[in-house]
């Protein structure tokens, strides 16, 4: 508030009403000291937040170990490319392609107009339908008269969305072919055409497969249907796709080409040297890869390091001398109990056992505490726990994914004491904001407080400037009749 001025003729009047104002303006200080105090709670809760939704994050990826990759395979291979996932087991394929999928592509006769009704007209609707041995349904569709072109058919087949592709295929002037092909691979997707109540149009697109990869009618088959065909260690695999993602277990293959035959030299029964055709195979290695899963636990340790980190930060203390006041540099949450508890409940989770063999504490699987309450890891210990027990450290980050196991129980922790609504850190906010907006109308009261203080003091210097000027004047009056 800014200085009120001089009034009347009483000599520092405004002078004391600043220091009245000044004075008033006192009974200010301890509210908004306490409101600067709940602010810089909120913001290191905020901090707290922060750490601990890291910590959430990246308990919960190791919560989910069984989903992390540990194996990887071999790599440059000609005729395929390998993945794995959590389920592949460390091994040796040796692998032949003998034929690749391939999906089913027919072909129309030449139309010269595209654009040219082939129905016959006056029948209103007619029905075209595409059925496949893999399908559920068959792709049904119904044209109108002025929908018999190629054009439309082919637009009415792709908004089907089915497992069917139509373009039109322009050779020479005036030939346009319709072109069907399957969106699959394999025999379970070969096609009949039919059309029902237009014997014109049928005449010109049906087509009857044989089931086998052959069929017959109007269209034209471009390119016939075929399975994947390899062996992988001398089995025979067959599927509809050059896609293999269950043989073996946990391995993908996407078939990229046929393999190479060679000609080898072997003895025959009658004793001589025989040149023979074979296939050459290529052998895929699949290895231990122990790099996502110590990648994992090394972002956990990560994590729970910068928390320590934060609540130190919180909870710093500077010491002062006797008498003095508080050192502003100290923690925002210094002696906090909403802290405290969290701190807690998380040092007991770090020491808790779990029932797994070798394997039941960080300190047995390579991870020790440090004197300042953070961790470290010993690389070689927990790689070469990873390496021969992958098992025990997945049992002791995962449990039984919902109350046991290490990661699982610390993200249980972490999922309450982070509950928006429930949670720890939520209850403890709520009251920090409760508590401002009391002090924000206890100080909004106290501002209208001294400002009726303030209009108090101007009235009463008012009036006693008033009376001032007048005995100002008696006085003069009276000198005046003694002259």
């Amino acid at each position: 508030m800014a200085s009120i001025s001089s009034v009347g003729a009483l000599s520092g009047t405004s002078q004391i009403l600043d220091q009245l104002q000044a004075t008033e303006r006192k009974r200010l200080e301890p509210l908004t000291q306490q409101q600067t105090s709940y602010k810089a709670k909120l913001t290191g809760f905020g901090s707290l937040k922060g750490s601990l939704e890291k910590l959430k994050s990246a308990s919960e990826e190791l919560k989910k170990f069984d989903k992390l990759n540990t194996t990887k395979t071999s790599e440059d291979h000609k005729t395929f490319t390998p993945s794995t996932d959590s389920k592949a087991s460390p091994g040796s394929y040796d692998i032949q392609v003998e034929q690749l999928a391939k999906a089913q592509s027919l072909r129309s006769q030449a139309f010269p107009d595209a654009k040219a009704q082939l129905g016959e007209p006056g029948k209103d609707t007619r029905t075209l339908i595409i059925t496949q041995p893999g399908e559920k349904e068959p792709i049904r569709i119904s044209l109108k008269d002025n929908e018999t072109s190629l054009i439309e058919i082919r637009e009415a087949i792709k908004k089907k969305e089915g497992n069917v592709n139509a373009n039109i295929m322009k050779g020479k002037d005036n030939e346009n072919y319709l072109i069907l092909t399957s969106k699959k691979a394999g025999t379970k997707s070969v096609m009949t055409i039919e059309v029902q109540g237009d014997d014109k149009l049928n005449d010109l697109l049906h087509y009857q497969s044989d089931n086998k990869g052959g069929g017959s009618g109007v269209m034209e088959q471009m390119v016939a249907p075929a399975n994947a065909k390899l062996t992988i260690n001398g089995i025979t695999i067959e599927r509809q796709t050059n896609e293999i993602k269950d043989a073996p277990e946990g391995i993908t293959l996407n078939l990229k080409k046929v393999s190479e035959k060679v000609k080898e030299q072997v003895q025959g029964k009658d004793g001589k040297i025989q040149e023979q055709e074979v296939i050459k195979s290529e052998t895929l290695e699949v290895s231990r890869d122990i790099e996502p899963m110590k990648e994992a636990i090394e972002k956990w340790v990560d994590a729970y390091n910068e928390l320590q980190t934060t609540f130190s930060s919180l909870t710093k203390f500077t010491a002062v001398g006797k008498g003095e006041a508080a050192s502003k540099n100290n923690g925002a949450l210094l002696g906090d109990s909403t802290l405290k508890n969290i701190q807690n409940q998380l040092r007991h989770q770090l020491l808790t056992s779990q029932e797994v063999d070798d394997i039941a504490t960080l300190n047995k699987l390579g991870i020790k505490q440090k004197l300042d309450g953070t961790l470290e890891i010993s690389n070689e210990k927990l790689e070469k726990n990873l390496k021969e027990k992958p098992a025990n450290v997945k049992a002791f980050f995962m449990g039984d994914g919902e109350k046991t196991g290490f990661a699982t129980q610390s993200y249980n922790l972490l999922k309450k004491t982070l509950d928006s609504h429930d949670g720890t850190i939520a209850t403890a906010t709520e009251g920090i904001n409760k508590s401002l907006k009391k002090l924000e109308m206890q100080v909004e009261q106290t501002n209208k407080n001294i400002n009726a203080s303030m209009e108090r003091y101007k009235k009463q210097f008012t009036e006693l400037d008033k009376l001032v000027t007048s005995l100002n004047q008696a006085t003069s009056s009276l000198f005046q009749l003694l002259k």
